[in-house]
């Protein structure tokens, strides 16, 4: 039977004879039968001729290929990728597409840097009707290009108010990169290799993503920095006071921390300045004391005024200017 076009075809034996006989209208009755010829599935290209853009690694926001399917679905389709300076192309295959328009997301497993052709091989319905599609076809293309990436460039993950925090950028500049501050997304250009940001306050800093200037790509990541306050010190409650003992007799000093414990801090015993001179006394004794608690009392009996020059917490320190704190103070006046 011919099945060369679609449609019903009918057929009509109107006479039958053989070797021994000749037809006999009184003994053969016609017979009348129809065949319904399905028409080949077809699969193409939306925007045959396109180069669509893929990163090296998957990222937010790739382009899709979008193809248009001609039959009953569900259809299956096989599609051939072949990469610029191979020899042998890829084949990869989409079963039960239930819909007459499908959305090709090529798996980064088969991709190439460099530039590769997508071709629509062959194409089968619901109906178990193919085709099989030459190379003549209308194609797109692909252009794989290395996803950009953001380093770290100091190792440590706390930080504290008044740093800088610094990446190393790897792409075609300008930038853009995406971070968090305290779960408030932002975004910020970059012309050079290098990205810092400035540890104004208190919270927390993740970078969610980067993106060059030589794709649409953007590569996914999360790197993320704590930035802590300064720690704090108060002595007596922040008040000035003045307190009498008799020989042999001692007073109580509390100090109060604000921070991360353990803490660590430096005070000084001077001499009393005489009232109205607006001078400082002379520093008779230092010492150094810590605390695994956010207060800490000791007795003194002792003359003189106390003053707490320099403080660590877990993350940070501060001192008063001219004390040294050791390679992981912070040195500021107050």
């Amino acid at each position: 039977m011919d099945s060369s076009q679609a449609g019903l075809v009918e057929y009509k034996f109107s006479e039958l004879g053989d070797y021994n006989y000749d037809h006999d209208s009184k003994h053969f009755t016609p017979v009348t039968i129809q065949q319904r010829v399905h028409p080949q599935p077809m699969a193409a290209f939306v925007n045959p001729g396109k180069t669509y853009s893929y990163c090296s690694t998957e990222s937010e926001g790739e382009e899709v290929i979008p193809i248009k399917l001609t039959g009953t679905p569900p259809f299956n389709i096989d599609i051939e990728i072949k990469h610029h300076g191979s020899a042998r192309p890829e084949i990869i295959s989409m079963t039960d597409v239930h819909s007459s328009t499908y959305e090709l997301r090529v798996p980064h497993t088969k991709l190439h840097l460099g530039n590769s052709a997508i071709l629509i091989r062959k194409v089968s319905d619901g109906r178990s009707c193919s085709r099989i599609l030459d190379s003549s076809q209308p194609r797109v293309q692909i252009s794989v290009h290395d996803a950009p990436s953001i380093t770290p460039l100091e190792q440590q993950t706390d930080f504290c108010v008044g740093d800088r925090i610094s990446f190393t950028l790897s792409g075609q500049a300008p930038f853009q990169v995406f971070y968090d501050f305290n779960g408030a997304p932002r975004k910020a250009s970059v012309q050079g290799t290098t990205f810092r940001r400035l540890a104004e306050k208190p919270g927390v800093f993740t970078i969610t993503g980067v993106q060059d200037s030589s794709s649409s790509c953007r590569a996914s990541t999360h790197l993320t920095k704590h930035v802590h306050g300064m720690p704090s010190v108060r002595v007596s409650k922040g008040r000035e006071s003045v307190v009498d003992i008799h020989e042999g007799g001692e007073a109580e000093i509390t100090f109060d921390f604000g921070g991360t414990p353990p803490f660590e801090f430096t005070w000084t015993r001077s001499t009393n300045a005489k009232a109205g001179k607006g001078g400082r006394g002379r520093v008779l004794e230092t010492r150094s004391l810590s605390s695994e608690e956010h207060s800490l009392t000791v007795r003194a009996s002792e003359e003189g005024t106390y003053e707490v020059v320099a403080i660590r917490d877990a993350h940070c320190a501060y001192a008063k200017e001219g004390v040294d704190l050791g390679k992981k103070g912070k040195l500021l006046t107050y």
